[in-house]
């Protein structure tokens, strides 16, 4: 399928933004042209938040988006707001972008149903031993039906540790983190 949707589902701390670091580079290595609203310290990249993403820029296209923790752009609470509907339209648009979507969440449903239902791939990380670890399992998923079972990945990602920041926090916009900072100094 050309450019998919694909959600990486996990608690916290399992390797989902882990495992999107290692998607990035293996992107990266093929020549795609990476997009991410967390920070990429050795892989080229175009950094966007969601407030961003929200509105559509023209020069978002041809290339591979990966979005962290994607309930805090697009809550499953908060149907009702633009920001969340123009991030959804803009998944509805990937293909004339020629887009492909990761995007990650602790819990599928955290994210907006509109954003679910045009998911096509659900990637499941657990929690291993030692750290950096990851075992994944893909399904292929079909919106009001089962997931069908594709394959289990599993890679020693401990490489990538240092290629983003683990304990970055992700936020709506760039504003809101400043603005966030500000008020506890």
């Amino acid at each position: 399928m050309k450019y998919p949707i694909t959600a990486v589902l996990g608690q916290r701390g399992s390797g989902k933004t882990l495992f999107m670091t290692y998607l990035a580079h293996q992107y990266h290595l093929e020549g795609k042209k990476i997009f991410a609203n967390y920070h990429l310290k050795s892989i080229p990249y175009t950094y966007i938040t969601f407030e961003e993403l929200s509105k559509l820029p023209d020069w978002l296209y041809d290339g591979v988006v990966f979005l962290d923790e994607i309930h805090i752009g697009a809550d499953s609470y908060e149907v009702f707001k633009k920001s969340n509907k123009m991030i959804t339209t803009f998944a509805t648009q990937l293909r004339k972008r020629r887009i492909t979507l990761f995007y990650s969440t602790q819990v599928f449903k955290m994210a907006t149903k509109r954003l679910r239902d045009q998911t096509n791939f659900l990637m499941t990380c657990d929690h291993t031993q030692p750290p950096g670890f990851v075992k994944i399992e893909v399904y292929e998923y079909i919106a009001y039906a089962a997931h069908n079972y594709i394959k289990t990945i599993s890679h020693n990602l401990t490489s990538y540790f240092d290629a983003y920041d683990t304990d970055e926090v992700i936020t709506y916009s760039e504003t809101e983190l400043t603005e966030g900072i500000e008020k506890f100094a």
